[in-house]
């Protein structure tokens, strides 16, 4: 008999072994594609925090030459901004204490009495619910940090809760590092892009716009949607981006965001052409426990966590008709429900969509909702593509070859006439994020201090630097080009069959590169 409850006892402690590492996996797994702090706070609320039960997260990093601690994240946007500016010295608790410890360290309510060293956070969250915080350090070479869990009193005391907390502490410093140095690395790009691809380069031209704006590029398009990002930061008003694949979409939604009135909460962007149509319900209002299979856990909704900031909609058109019905009901009446609940709860979110495609082809053909169409096209916003503002490809290469120097410390490097005049003669179908890449792969390939070739890749319009070929002025070849679409046009510069269609330019745009060409009538019409 002996044996036989030694072999239970066995058997249990190696299952309850076995059900933590499937735990520690499954937390380790939702942390590992992380690369911003919205994905971060998406896995710690919906993945992490049901199963370690705790109430909120906190990750505190050391700056070393102040000597201070700084918070550098919390689950909870309200208490991370009420606490951010707060810098607790390096030497204070419980930083001190979860460095020195091996394991991680547990304080109680009833610590607080025993010195008066803790930060402001602490009093405050033991004068909460929280009655216990977990406080553990964050092993990682390239930043010294301090993780810290808070349990409130209906959370019973287990010693796997350590257990687990030290086992992913590795994965969390691995996570959080990555996400520092990604945006180290992108914040010479990414960091101006947000603010509509904003830049104080001499490089990309005095192009002040309204609100203390400068954005890359001086062409009259560009200059245009920097006037309507400041007109409609300052509102609420729904905001429909439309424009081809790389021109910027998400970089002008970012800039409305980042000028409006609810900068200081989140931006979340959901691609609804990325996620299958049986998810992207659940992604968009969240779920309740068990309302169908795999839902193991209660799950906030995109609505819900821009809740007071904006959700960004990429490629609106994507998004099956069903849904285009609850989206519509959402925009009306300001509330959604979670899958498997009756209960509506009121969300203040920003609205703004963006696509690539024809929405009111798509109205008329029935594949998309005629009053959500119009709903969403309050305040439309039409991105140029990149061959129709040639004039900003100089600009925008400079300020790419300064951005991969820095990123990538090297000495900046200049950029020949031959090169710009392979970058203007090219169609650029990818528009800025291929330049981009063309750039990158250009600077890179480039030995000197010079970018003497443009590395376009497997394309035809390589042939134009080839040794065999007569360099002229782009001015020339577009020249030639548009007369000899506007002779086989027989002159017709808009509707369909004309210059402009054929083209696939607005034909404003192609008068205004006629005017700008000195292309006159008589040059056509023979």
């Amino acid at each position: 008999m002996r044996d036989s409850a030694e072999d239970n006892d066995r058997i249990l402690r190696i299952q309850k072994r076995e059900d933590e590492q499937l735990q520690i996996l499954r937390i380790c797994e939702s942390l590992a594609p992380v690369t911003t702090r919205i994905e971060l706070e998406i896995a710690i609320n919906t993945v992490i925090k049901a199963i370690l039960g705790f109430n909120w997260l906190m990750v505190y990093i050391e700056d070393a030459a102040e000597k201070t601690y700084r918070l550098s994240f919390h689950n909870n946007a309200e208490v991370f901004n009420r606490w951010k500016n707060e810098y607790p010295d390096s030497n204070s608790q419980p930083f001190i204490a979860a460095w020195d410890s091996a394991e991680p360290l547990l304080l109680s309510v009833n610590d607080t009495g025993k010195t008066d060293a803790f930060p402001g956070f602490v009093t405050e969250a033991f004068q909460g619910s929280t009655s216990k915080i977990l406080c553990c350090s964050m092993p990682s070479k390239s930043c010294k940090g301090v993780i810290l869990f808070g349990y409130d009193s209906n959370h019973p005391q287990h010693t796997s809760d350590q257990y687990r907390i030290k086992m992913i502490a590795q994965q969390l410093a691995i996570t959080f590092t990555n996400l520092l140095l990604f945006e180290a690395a992108i914040s010479t790009v990414s960091k101006a892009n947000i603010h509509s691809a904003t830049t104080t380069t001499d490089d990309a031209g005095d192009s002040t716009g309204n609100d203390g704006m400068k954005m890359i590029g001086s062409s009259e398009s560009i200059g245009k949607v920097r006037e309507l990002i400041t007109l409609v930061s300052k509102t609420d008003t729904g905001v429909l981006i439309s424009g081809e694949s790389g021109t910027g979409k998400e970089l002008v939604a970012k800039a409305i965001h980042e000028h409006s009135l609810r900068k200081d909460k989140l931006f979340i962007n959901i691609n609804c052409g990325a996620i299958p149509k049986n998810l992207i319900e659940s992604e968009l209002f969240g779920h309740e426990r068990g309302s169908f299979t795999g839902a193991t856990s209660l799950k906030k909704g995109k609505f819900e966590l821009a809740h007071e900031g904006t959700l960004f909609l990429d490629e609106v058109g994507e998004m099956p008709l069903e849904l285009q019905v609850k989206l519509l009901r959402v925009l009306q009446e300001k509330e959604i429900q979670r899958i498997g609940s009756s209960k509506a709860i009121k969300v203040n979110t920003r609205i703004i969509a963006a696509t690539n495609r024809d929405l009111e082809k798509m109205v008329s053909e029935g594949n998309f909702r005629a009053d959500l169409y119009y709903r969403l096209k309050i305040f439309p916003i039409d991105v140029p593509a990149l061959r129709d503002r040639d004039e900003d490809i100089v600009a925008l290469s400079r300020f790419f070859i300064k951005a991969i120097s820095e990123k990538n410390n090297q000495p900046p490097k200049t950029i020949s006439t031959k090169a710009i005049n392979t970058l203007k003669a090219h169609h650029w179908p990818g528009n800025i994020r291929e330049l981009e890449h063309v750039i990158t792969r250009s600077f890179l390939l480039s030995p000197g201090k010079i970018i003497k070739d443009i590395h376009l890749g497997n394309r035809k319009e390589i042939a134009l630097t080839g040794t065999n070929a007569t360099l002229r002025p782009w001015k020339e070849f577009e020249t030639e080009y548009l007369l000899s679409v506007l002779r086989f046009c027989k002159g017709k510069i808009s509707g369909p069959g004309s210059a402009a269609a054929i083209l696939e330019i607005p034909s404003t745009t192609l008068k205004s590169k006629m005017v700008k060409l000195g292309i006159k009538r008589r040059h056509y019409i023979m």
